[in-house]
């Protein structure tokens, strides 16, 4: 195919090739590389001695321009730019897509691997915030039941130390245990003084000899009497007993002569034969039990006298009981007032208050005071 500007088309099997002149990139290029011999007002318009040239020709060559340019056109899209491409443009171009292809391949796993981590360091962080939640409630937890234990044990406490039966319990209690503990320990340095005994009176060991057995007895009956003595005194203590000078006096007197029967049966040879170390491991018993006897009398001393005390703190406070009860009957008319009584006293007598409580005596009088004494203060 040819065009009036000289430029030749090879038309092939894929579609026509420029062989000749200028590369035309599209339509435009090409309509624009045209080569106009003549405006065609001077064409068409006949001249002397000029030769007119066919109005079909022109129509024909212009046909012919028309198909080139849609043939150019075509060669624009996709596939026939393909079809149109070498063998070597078409490995470049799929080179080109591969590289496109495994470029957005990579950003697209950068992409899912950004989101994963960030996606992991939210679930740590919200982990984290709920195991700080968890642990923070827990020690709130555990804070308010250390509180709530403290705060039963001080009120135990406080109840111990407000309330008058729980300071006597609180007080009968330790002196029992205590007494107990030291009458045991004397038990066992009469338990072992019993043994040096008999070794002293029966050395051989015969089960035969009446000895034998009469030594036992003798040392169980000092540890029994010592034992009963201890256990009395304990007794009195747990009832605000304090014991008199002589008292005191005659029980220890007596205690002594069973410890120094014991220091002798049990030392006396070892005495006689001044052997120092075999006084000490005859004697040490009878000295500890003696030691354990001071230390539970005057243990039984102090906790006789706090339980005086305690018991005497008591019975006022019961006085305060029956003199608030006692001025609520005279308020009522429940018990009169004494004729005996003087210009202030309003109390009834303390036959009436004891027969009125069923009280003694004592206590009455002792209440029939406390109500004249509060009746005088308030001007009653």
């Amino acid at each position: 195919m040819s065009t009036q500007n000289g430029t030749a088309l090879e038309t092939r099997a894929n579609g026509p090739e420029q062989v000749t002149g200028p590369k035309i990139n599209g339509a435009g290029d090409y309509v624009r590389g045209l080569e106009d011999t003549a405006p065609l007002d001077v064409v068409d318009r006949p001249g002397r001695g000029e030769l007119v040239e066919d109005p079909r020709a022109i129509v024909r060559a212009l046909s012919e321009r028309v198909e080139v340019a849609e043939e150019v056109v075509k060669l624009t899209s996709k596939d026939d730019l393909i079809q149109s491409m070498t063998l070597e443009e078409v490995e470049q171009e799929r080179a080109v897509a591969q590289l496109r292809r495994e470029t957005d391949r990579k950003f697209a796993k950068w992409e899912i691997e950004r989101d994963l981590k960030i996606r992991k360091r939210r679930a740590r962080t919200a982990g984290l915030r709920r195991w700080l939640d968890d642990r923070a409630d827990v020690k709130d937890h555990n804070a308010a039941t250390g509180d709530r234990r403290w705060h039963q044990r001080a009120l135990r406490v406080r109840k111990r130390l407000t309330s008058l039966d729980a300071r006597i319990a609180t007080q009968i209690r330790s002196a029992t245990l205590w007494s107990n503990l030291l009458i045991g320990l004397m038990v066992l340095g009469l338990a072992y003084t019993g043994v040096v005994v008999q070794k002293n009176f029966v050395p051989s060991g015969d089960k035969t000899d009446p000895l034998y057995w009469l030594s036992l007895g003798l040392e169980a009956l000092a540890s029994v009497a010592l034992m009963a003595l201890m256990r009395h005194e304990g007794r009195a203590a747990l009832a605000g007993i304090v014991r008199s000078t002589s008292a005191a006096f005659w029980g220890w007197m007596v205690k002594g002569a069973l410890l120094g029967a014991s220091l002798a049966a049990a030392a006396g040879p070892s005495i006689k034969a001044w052997d120092v170390m075999d006084m000490v491991r005859t004697g040490w018993a009878p000295v500890l039990v003696a030691a354990v006897l001071l230390i539970h009398d005057r243990i039984s001393r102090g906790d006789a006298e706090i339980l005086t005390k305690l018991h005497g703190e008591a019975g006022r406070e019961g006085l305060r009981d029956l003199v608030v009860v006692t001025e609520f009957a005279l308020k009522e008319k429940l018990l009169v007032p004494s004729q005996d009584n003087k210009p202030g006293e309003v109390a009834p007598s303390a036959t009436k208050i004891a027969s009125f409580f069923r009280i003694n005596k004592t206590d009455a009088a002792l209440v029939r005071e406390e109500v004249n004494t509060r009746a005088a203060a308030t001007g009653s």
